[in-house]
């Protein structure tokens, strides 16, 4: 909607221009944009609340007055069960929408004017707070719909918006979550408190007007035109098998955290208003929708155990052994306490009560320790090796680590690394056989990869390998001989060095290894855009001499590209902001992404104001909704490829 894009940059201009004393565009330019705003909202009828057009009051109330609810605004059924959400969608149409984490509110329009705003309260009675409601975003405060219309939403604040607040206040004053700081400001007397909060309104329903359309997602397209800020929906036409619907969820989720809206599971609804009114309700719930609950299941158990697992890097984990529990229908009975000063937080002990759950309904963790023991000891020494162990800092936290880096468990991870398929890609070398070769000493380190044709017969003559897995294992390794210097550098496994800065690091050195390899002790990494002190001093604590002359004996075996084929300055994306999303039919995910870092393109995983394309295949989705709403340039793959001819 041209509006709502018209109102955000207006007011962006306004905070630069008064607050900064840095206006990014001219006086003209403004006027221009203003005079347009003006225009359609003559036209359109619709004036959004945070129209720079209008110059709302803040108002004061003695009290919040008591609003009965006509039709009772009732809570919604709830499952965590995929199953259970398959069976009540039976075979009918429906929409799947975000369950917005704050405040429902009830907003009532006559003659096209706003003239009541409530909260939902027990369902039955709630607080007036139509003095608030002008604060809000997304919402607007006259519509052309003549009738009387009253819809229904979630009062929220944004996490980037909650984070802002939170980070100005002292540490003992901090608001807990993004829910209850919203519940509080909705219900303030003083309205400019509640505008200095944040507020933004999303409409999820209608409960009176437009009864001429059946269709739910049709009366949110008309809610949409009227000026309204939606919550994030999709409409799908009929029941699907499980692994469609959790596609299904996992969408809408991943568009919810990329606007920064706090949710709480998901709803599904059928489409049809006939069919849902004819389902009837509970005096609980309405039975044409069912809540889709996201938050963690907590299950309370006994500590047993405390085992010490060894990664690639030498940090030693404590992993917690209890009870088994089951949560989100499968058992559990272990959870990773990632380092010592998480351990230490609980103040674990042998035979402590605890509480567990799965964060994002996948991780096992401790939520909590009820009896805090604190009596579990430090091993001195490392469970694989027997070698010493000593504690470090790690990024703000206290972790234990084995001091021998010969140790089995930290050579099998690191190798497991270096050959996995973002770093070298070598097909035939999973941790098993990688264990068996370390076993047989054919593999100490790196290199001795390349050396494994000189074992030929002992490889073909292992269990479980023969001579056509041994040439496809060799021509693998080949394969990998010729590479990028990115690829060798991720491959490193340096601490804080991922894939994503391993590509910076290549880029900066025009992907020169020798250049890389002369001045890596001493060149300041800090300087490169997104890396920082911690990150410099890692890539300075591996290039040791040790590492530097293993990394090149490596390096000798391998044939690097020097030169990129294209200087990346001569297309026209170079040092844009792109989004790649949907079904591309000449590219996978991977390889679209390396085609566009070789234009010099910045490859964004969400879409922002900062966005300037989203290529959109099919089946976009909420990403090519949210670049349209911000007015970002949209491509398809035809004129992506025509672009840069």
């Amino acid at each position: 909607m041209r509006m709502v894009k018209l109102v955000e940059l207006l007011n962006q201009y306004k905070d630069e221009y008064y607050n900064l004393n840095k206006p990014s565009v001219s006086d003209a330019e403004f006027d221009r944009l203003y005079d347009e705003l003006v225009k359609l909202e003559k036209e359109s009828g619709v004036i959004l609340s945070d129209s720079p057009t209008q110059t709302v009051g803040y108002n004061v109330v003695s009290k919040l007055e008591k609003v009965h609810h006509k039709i009772p605004l009732l809570s919604l059924d709830k499952t965590k069960e995929s199953g259970v959400v398959k069976a009540f969608l039976k075979n009918e149409k429906y929409m799947l929408m975000a369950k917005a984490d704050g405040l429902t509110v009830k907003l009532v329009y006559e003659d096209g004017k706003l003239v009541e705003g409530s909260t939902r309260g027990d369902g039955n009675i709630g607080d007036e707070i139509t003095h608030n409601v002008p604060t809000f975003k997304g919402v607007p405060l006259e519509i052309p719909h003549k009738e009387k219309l009253v819809v229904v939403g979630e009062a929220i604040i944004h996490r980037y918006d909650f984070d802002k607040i939170n980070s100005k206040l002292p540490d003992d004053e901090k608001y807990k979550t993004p829910r209850n700081l919203a519940s509080g400001s909705i219900r303030q007397l003083d309205s400019k408190v509640c505008a200095d909060r944040c507020i933004c309104f999303y409409a999820f329903g209608i409960i009176e007007g437009m009864e001429n359309i059946d269709s739910k997602y049709d009366r949110f397209e008309k809610l949409g035109d009227l000026g309204f800020c939606m919550i994030p929906h999709a409409i799908i036409m009929k029941n699907t098998d499980i692994d469609r619907m959790v596609l299904h969820v996992d969408g809408m989720v991943e568009c919810c955290e990329e606007i920064g809206l706090p949710i709480d599971g998901l709803v599904y609804t059928f489409d049809s208003i006939k069919y849902s009114e004819s389902l009837g309700a509970t005096s609980h719930h309405p039975l044409h929708s069912l809540a889709y609950k996201l938050e963690d299941e907590i299950a309370k158990t006994t500590l047993r155990d405390i085992e010490w697992s060894v990664g690639r890097t030498s940090q030693i984990t404590p992993v917690a052994i209890f009870d088994t529990v089951v949560l989100d229908g499968t058992d559990v009975n272990r959870a990773s306490l990632h380092n010592l000063s998480i351990m230490e937080e609980l103040e674990l002990g042998l035979g402590d009560s605890i509480e567990v759950f799965k964060a994002n309904m996948i991780i096992p963790q401790i939520y909590r320790n009820t009896t805090k023991s604190n009596n579990l000891e430090i091993p001195t020494k490392c469970p694989v090796c027997d070698g010493k162990t000593k504690i470090d800092q790690l990024n703000n936290s206290k972790v234990l680590k084995c001091t021998n880096i010969d140790c089995s468990a930290q050579v099998i991870g690191r190798l497991s690394h270096f050959v996995s398929r973002d770093a070298m890609n070598i097909e035939g070398l999973s941790e098993s056989t990688l264990e068996k070769f370390v076993e047989k000493g054919l593999i100490e380190s790196y290199v001795d990869i390349y050396k494994l044709e000189q074992h030929k017969d002992t490889i073909i003559n292992m269990a479980g390998f023969g001579k056509k897995s041994y040439d496809k294992l060799i021509a693998s390794i080949e394969k990998s001989k010729s590479t990028d210097m990115y690829r060798v550098i991720y491959a490193m496994g340096i601490h804080n060095v991922g894939r994503s800065a391993s590509k910076a690091i290549a880029k900066h050195f025009d992907n020169n290894m020798d250049e890389f390899i002369d001045c890596v002790q001493t060149f300041d990494f800090s300087q490169l855009e997104d890396f920082g002190d911690i990150t410099n001093e890692s890539i300075h604590r591996w290039a040791t001499d040790l590492s530097l002359q293993k990394f090149v004996g490596i390096v000798n075996h391998l044939s690097i590209e020097k030169n990129v084929s294209e200087s990346p300055t001569t297309n026209v994306f170079f040092g844009k902001t792109f989004v790649a999303t949907g079904s591309l039919n000449n590219y996978t995910r991977d390889s679209i992404r390396e085609k566009l870092e070789s234009l010099g393109v910045k490859v964004s995983g969400s879409v922002s104001k900062k966005t300037d394309y989203l290529l959109a295949g099919e089946k976009a989705g909420s990403k090519l909704k949210k670049a349209q709403d911000l007015g970002v340039t949209v491509l398809s793959e035809e004129e992506f490829e025509e672009m840069l001819k």
